[in-house]
């Protein structure tokens, strides 16, 4: 059965009150602008970005969930929905999505609690103890190399790495997996925070049931931001949340 969605904020937040055509559509099919419930399947429409490029179908509920862009849907002359250009999202755009995302289910796990001790050996075979690093921020990833949503956000995770680390946040991934597994990933794959294999026990004792999953410490070891399960908006938020945590002494 066809997965029916009513799509109300993510394509109608987007709805401006002048009519935008593109030529790649054809003069029959206008802009929707005015705000009214929509239930359809957004994989049957013929979907676009602005430059016309087509998005396939496999693709369309990923464009949809992303922080970048803004559905806005296309109708016939009897308002039949028909097509979906993914615009570039407005800052406030982005914001409401990403406050719609924080409140979804898990993003209060262990919030204001102190995350327990723990010491791994890294990939390296250096040992790691988070109480060493009372003091700093601390953002924490739980993954496995199986978990297809933990590698599709790890490029936005390493550009995270990259424009943060030198400001003093320590990034550390705890993985289920063994250290030959994790070399073997990363063969084929970059993610740039300290690796911390064999993390199954750690994973259990703090109660990560959803992977990947998100904590960010403060300085003070308590969690501050948490996220369980794929976040699509999770970089926008992450630097909020991490100039937030460095701004406090």
């Amino acid at each position: 059965m066809k997965k029916i969605l009513t799509l109300t904020f993510l394509v109608l937040s987007s709805v401006i009150s002048f009519a935008q055509t593109y030529d790649f559509l054809g003069s029959d099919l206008k802009r929707l602008t005015t705000n009214r419930n929509i239930q359809l399947n957004p994989q049957t429409l013929e979907a676009y970005l602005t430059n016309g490029e087509k998005v396939n179908p496999a693709e369309v509920m990923n464009y949809i969930m992303k922080i970048e862009f803004q559905p806005v849907i296309y109708v016939d002359s009897n308002d039949n929905p028909k097509a979906i250009v993914f615009e570039e999202a407005s800052e406030e755009a982005k914001a409401a999505k990403i406050a719609m995302f924080e409140k979804a289910p898990g993003s209060d796990f262990m919030i204001n609690q102190t995350a327990p001790d723990f010491t791994l050996n890294s990939l390296e075979n250096k040992p790691i103890n988070l109480k060493d690093y009372k003091g700093q921020v601390v953002l924490l990833n739980f993954w496995f190399v199986g978990c297809k949503p933990c590698i599709m956000e790890m490029p936005e995770l390493n550009e995270i790495v990259a424009d943060y680390a030198s400001r003093g946040i320590t990034f550390l991934a705890i993985a289920l997996d063994d250290p030959e597994r994790i070399n073997k990933f990363l063969e084929t794959h970059d993610f740039d925070y300290t690796l911390l294999p064999n993390g199954r026990q750690v994973a259990m004792n703090y109660g990560v049931s959803s992977y990947p999953t998100h904590l960010l410490l403060d300085r003070n070891g308590k969690v501050v931001f948490s996220q369980k399960g794929y976040f699509p908006g999770l970089k926008y938020a992450l630097r909020k949340r991490l100039d937030d945590a460095l701004a406090k002494n």
